[in-house]
């Protein structure tokens, strides 16, 4: 490493230090009439609160249904352990999902929301997915003559997919619109969802076991041989997900881009 991404990345610890004598504090030069644990101090409420709004705006039902005060100790809990790693706050929180369900299993008080973690995970899929790039445009030349044991499946950027114990895509509808919503009955289950990007908007589908398992099987990247050695898996249904868009072919994975 540089001596210049060396102090770069002993910065980015710096602001987020909260220790008292943390060695990336003491070790910097203090300049004169401001010292460097407050410059790193300042620099650190802005960038949390940064991230904390970036919170709210991407997580609006888990807000809504929990209410400023409690989604606010989510947040900051979340964000004291997080520093962010992209320069694009869009893509900040990949993380949180899990941080609710573990604050949620630890809490007394949350004890009726344990489907609030897949919530938030089918938050953050509807949000990421709409940041993603585009698939590389498909050149059905590219694939002539090709050995089905070269070929590789591979899920296209445009869909994520979820399974979960409980009907969040239900509770999310319901609840993303700002009417109030009718009262719903949550019991447990079992869904699954395949979330797609379409006309730059989140779609969730709720879909059949075995297709999204197929869907699922694809996130290795295997080849064709590959997913047929597996008799659990309806590889004869390849071509509905090729269909719908679900899945790409490449003919390696030095292709997959």
């Amino acid at each position: 490493m540089t001596r210049l991404a060396a102090w770069q990345a002993g910065l980015v610890r710096a602001i987020d230090a909260t220790a008292e004598g943390d060695i990336y504090l003491t070790s910097a030069v203090d300049t004169p009439g401001l010292s460097t644990r407050q410059g790193c101090s300042v620099y650190r409420n802005s960038s949390r609160s940064a991230r904390i709004q970036a919170l709210q705006e991407t997580f609006e039902v888990c807000r809504r249904l929990v209410g400023d005060e409690c989604f606010a100790a989510f947040a900051t809990g979340f964000v004291e352990c997080s520093p962010s790693r992209h320069a694009d706050l869009n893509r900040f929180g990949a993380g949180f999902a899990e941080h609710v369900a573990v604050t949620v299993a630890g809490q007394p008080s949350l004890t009726a929301y344990p489907w609030l973690g897949d919530l938030v995970c089918l938050e953050w899929l509807c949000h990421a997915i709409y940041y993603r790039d585009n698939d590389a445009a498909f050149e059905p030349g590219n694939l002539n003559g090709l050995d089905p044991a070269e070929a590789t499946l591979v899920p296209a950027h445009r869909v994520a997919w979820l399974r979960s114990a409980w009907p969040v895509h239900q509770i999310w509808e319901l609840h993303r619109q700002h009417a109030e919503p009718p009262a719903l009955q949550i019991e447990s289950g079992d869904w699954y969802l395949v979330i797609e990007r379409r006309d730059y908007q989140a779609e969730v589908t709720l879909t059949e076991q075995a297709l999204w398992r197929l869907l699922d099987a694809c996130a290795g990247h295997p080849s064709i041989v590959q997913l047929a050695a597996d008799p659990t898996l309806p590889v004869g249904r390849l071509g509905e997900l090729l269909t719908r868009g679900w899945i790409r072919v490449a003919r390696t994975t030095a292709d997959v881009v």
